[in-house]
């Protein structure tokens, strides 16, 4: 499996889609509850532009953010400014490599972001360092996006596919496509392409292909993880509703894991 540079991936015109794309999203009431019920502080892992964290700073909540790209958190401090929120703490870190000064009641990974951490003793430095940073007792809360079989019956690379479309502050806009380049099902890693394009008017002035990926995880693997770290799985809920995951939910699983 060849790994890529996740720093390089959300730089750039990635950081320009995320900051246009500035809508609460489907996770966000899931995740204001989980924070307002533990009390305390509140960490968002991945905040990227700050979907979520500028919204929960505007409900006078106690949320810091840490992000591996300094073009995602640039974008972060200035759409603050612009909403007239207090100036958020911000990090600029791999969740792998997380080292701040702070304890905090709840941790979040939204986005299945954890995903992103493709080397095995990787994942496992990033659930310690989660550990260590949430008080006792502290609640780490993530999803992660269901899988179907990858591989069976599909040749690679697949056709591009339209991810997204944003409208960028020069007037020009902004098309993002992806299409998967391997699916590794021993591995349980997929490779992709992102390809943005800029456009003024109808004239394509602009265009840069990027390579990314992620894993998958089971169930039961995510559970053995978080064993392994020092943490106990309170529940696992299917697709951001307050019922546990089953074979019915087919969008995502969200981990509740307590520190012990």
């Amino acid at each position: 499996m060849a790994y890529f540079d996740e720093a390089e991936l959300y730089s750039g015109f990635a950081a320009e889609m995320w900051a246009a794309y500035d809508e609460k999203g489907w996770d966000h009431a899931y995740y204001k509850a989980v924070i307002l019920a533990n009390g305390g502080p509140a960490l968002d892992i991945g905040c990227g532009t700050g979907r979520l964290l500028r919204s929960y700073l505007q409900a006078g909540m106690d949320v810091d953010g840490v992000d591996i790209s300094a073009d995602m958190l640039a974008h972060c401090k200035r759409l603050a400014a612009e909403q007239d929120l207090r100036a958020p703490t911000l990090y600029h870190q791999p969740m792998q490599a997380l080292d701040i000064p702070r304890r905090y009641t709840t941790i979040y990974i939204p986005c299945g972001s954890l995903a992103c951490v493709m080397k095995r003793d990787e994942v496992r430095e990033t659930l310690c360092r989660f550990h260590r940073h949430l008080e006792p007792d502290g609640e780490l809360v993530f999803n992660l996006f269901i899988e179907e079989e990858q591989t069976a019956g599909k040749t690679f690379p697949s056709e591009w596919v339209g991810w997204s479309k944003a409208d960028l502050p020069d007037g020009r806009k902004l098309q993002v496509d992806r299409r998967v380049m391997k699916a590794d099902r021993i591995d349980q890693a997929v490779t992709e392409h992102r390809r943005y394009r800029i456009y003024d008017g109808e004239a394509l002035v602009h265009e840069e292909i990027r390579t990314g990926g992620y894993r998958w995880y089971t169930h039961n693997e995510a559970l053995w993880m978080l064993e392994a770290t020092g943490f106990r799985v309170e529940k696992v809920n299917g697709d951001y509703k307050d019922e546990p995951f089953s074979e019915k939910h087919t969008g995502t699983m969200v981990i509740h894991a307590r520190r012990v």
